[in-house]
């Protein structure tokens, strides 16, 4: 199982290098962009890895903003210009991390039916987002944090109330869809994204205007298509853990040593948010009960057994 994984990152290098190694199973080739406000000298660590990595063109990627995307893209354009035979490209930050050794993830992804995992939900959904179900994401203008391009923002909209052409709303007949950032799919539906993209200008336009657009943009385009082979590839699940509280919250919580149990219980292949500066000790956990190759359960009752026996 060939891999391409796609990793954002912004921060902690170290932690960074600790996830490439775990990832590398001399099966995945690694595209990182990481942030063009950061010193990249922090980041010498990922020459180590040779033609493994592949750094990708730099953008800044405001949380946000239209730059988590671009990065995305510049990514996915460079797995296609790469040429290699890439059976599986996964969308990961710099602070996710397996919590399935790599074998299970090439046996998860050669032996189930489905060739995309994407989350999504048609918007709006009350549910999940309260009040208004996050359509405001579609229906709103955003340009930014900067209070100038919040007072543009805001005059946008209010104009868009009394001259229809201003009114905001999504390219032709597309129905919104949300969900996480984080995705996998195949080489067929990565060309059919940047296809889409070379076709349809208007898309990628729009959503430099939409706030968060990291978590709209690529279910927007997938759950669009037309293409039966593309809609039935879709598993409407992203293989992630993330313990998100609150959903009206910017960020996930930060996953720590007392989450352990609920992250050996999860089916799903990575989890997120770790920071080594807040617990390291949850990781270390992750390497020895969930990615070691040494049956750890086992070998801890048999001590116990020992012990008993002595006493």
């Amino acid at each position: 199982m060939e891999k391409a994984y796609i990793i954002l990152a912004h921060r902690n290098p170290t932690q960074l290098v600790r996830l490439l190694r775990k990832l590398d199973d001399d099966h995945s080739t690694f595209f990182i962009h990481i942030d063009k406000r950061v010193p990249m000298t922090a980041f010498s660590g990922l020459m180590n890895f040779g033609e493994k990595v592949h750094l990708v063109k730099r953008v800044i990627s405001n949380w946000a903003t239209f730059g988590l995307v671009q990065a995305t893209i510049n990514a996915l354009q460079e797995i296609r210009q790469s040429s290699l035979p890439f059976q599986r490209i996964i969308l990961l930050s710099g602070q996710d991390y397996p919590i399935k050794t790599n074998k299970f993830i090439n046996d998860f992804f050669t032996s189930t039916p489905y060739s995309v995992f994407i989350e999504s939900v048609m918007l709006p959904d009350y549910n999940r987002w309260k009040p208004g179900g996050g359509i405001y994401r579609v229906n709103k203008y955003f340009f930014g944090f900067h209070q100038y391009q919040k007072l543009t923002a805001k005059t946008f909209n209010m104009l868009g109330i009394i001259v229809p052409f201003l009114k905001r709303k999504a390219p032709g007949t597309m129905i919104p869809y949300a969900g996480s950032q984080w995705w996998t799919i195949d080489m067929y539906a990565l060309n059919y994204i940047l296809d889409f993209l070379k076709n349809n200008s208007a898309y990628r336009r729009f959503h430099k205007a939409t706030f968060a657009p990291d978590e709209l943009f690529f279910q927007g385009i997938l759950l669009n298509a037309k293409d039966e082979k593309l809609l039935n590839s879709i598993a409407n699940d992203h293989k992630r853990y993330i313990n998100w509280e609150d959903t009206r919250q910017c960020h996930p919580e930060v996953l720590q040593k007392y989450d352990f149990d609920e992250i050996e219980k999860s089916d799903a292949l990575f989890a997120r948010k770790f920071d080594a500066d807040v617990d390291d000790e949850i990781l270390d956990l992750i390497d020895s009960r969930c990615l070691s190759t040494k049956p750890y359960l086992k070998e801890r009752e048999t001590a116990h057994s020992d012990s008993d026996l002595n006493n």
